[in-house]
């Protein structure tokens, strides 16, 4: 979902990874029943700091693409950068259309395959998407204003937005003290505070950042918890994608994956693997979220119980997907290289 950093670097793609893995896995709680399920006795509790651990997802994603793309340059052919993007959401598109039809026997005309193409509906998941072209057109722009910026307003730059769209939802709890219109903006707070780590990284060892990421995913898991007060589990504002505390996660999860040494071969393959192919997984999940999530409550009636069986789940819907985003890959990798031989005739 983002550029890399002068050559491959191993924690990079776990980073990647991780994140369309997390992705995936917080879908569990979206598919399993959790949110119908009265949060009461150990199990839930436990379901509820595991969802907090997999809330980390998509800010990791963000992250990311501050860190990766902070350098990027404005030219025409910058543009030509979003192509492989847009026609992997195309091919996921595809995909999803073509299953909602044929298995879910949804009644969708050509015309409405193409308007859920444009109002980005037909991927179900493909929200991402349509955030991520306003975020990659103004990346050029944000980064010439970073550049400008000394080390000082650089960190007073990530501050206010930290300030603009994380800190509301803690302050708001009880009646507005702070502005909450911009909280909504926080892919550009994501993104900054990826540059900002590049430039500045967290100096603790990865075991405690580690730590910290699943120390607070568990405080603010058991505050859900407890916030439901034994009915089913409402979402806190720490629950959104720009919260304060997904802000930290995402920034102590990110530092520790990064600084990751090379692992064995086979290991290594698998993680580049997942990475590469984690956008296209990502967007076709919802194919295999189908079919395995009935699979699952069928098997284990009692919602509650289905904590337990998220490993193999997950695993299931992971597999299934990369099967998918690989064809799409495949296709798009040979688009892209069409395109190129017919630039290099043409010149």
């Amino acid at each position: 979902m983002s550029e890399t950093v002068n050559k491959r670097s191993f924690g990079l793609d776990l980073v990647r990874a991780a994140a369309g893995v997390l992705v995936l896995s917080v879908h569990f709680f979206l598919n399993n029943g959790f949110y119908q399920t009265p949060a009461a006795g150990g199990t839930m509790l436990l379901a509820c700091m595991a969802r907090m651990l997999c809330m980390t997802c998509v800010p990791l994603f963000l992250v990311l693409t501050g860190y990766t793309c902070i350098h990027r340059e404005w030219s025409k052919a910058y543009y030509r950068k979003l192509l492989p993007v847009l026609l992997t959401y195309l091919g996921a598109s595809g995909i999803c259309l073509v299953f909602r039809v044929a298995v879910l026997k949804e009644a969708i005309s050509p015309l409405g395959m193409v308007r859920r193409v444009l109002d980005f509906s037909a991927a179900p998941y493909a929200w991402y998407i349509e955030m991520y072209i306003g975020l990659f057109l103004l990346s050029p722009f944000l980064n010439a204003a970073w550049k400008a910026l000394n080390d000082k307003a650089k960190g007073a730059l990530v501050l206010t937005l930290f300030a603009m769209t994380a800190l509301p939802g803690l302050a708001n709890h009880f009646g507005q003290v702070l502005p909450q219109w911009w909280v909504t903006v926080y892919p550009l707070t994501y993104y900054v505070l990826g540059a900002w780590l590049r430039e500045h990284p967290l100096k603790a060892k990865s075991w405690q950042l580690l730590l910290g990421w699943a120390a607070l995913a568990a405080v603010m898991g058991a505050a859900g918890y407890l916030n439901a007060k034994s009915g089913p589990y409402s979402w806190l504002p720490e629950d959104s994608w720009g919260s304060w505390s997904l802000t930290l996660q995402a920034a102590l999860l990110f530092s520790a994956l990064v600084k990751a040494k090379t692992p064995p071969r086979p290991v290594k393959w698998l993680v580049e693997r997942l990475a590469k192919l984690s956008l296209g997984m990502y967007l076709v999940s919802y194919v295999a979220d189908q079919l395995v999530y009935p699979k699952l409550a069928a098997a284990v009636p009692a919602a509650h119980q289905r904590l337990w069986w998220m490993a193999p789940t997950v695993l299931a819907t992971v597999t299934l997907s990369c099967l998918l985003a690989q064809v799409i890959d495949w296709v798009v990798g040979a688009v892209m290289r069409g395109m190129e031989r017919g630039r290099k005739k043409g010149a």
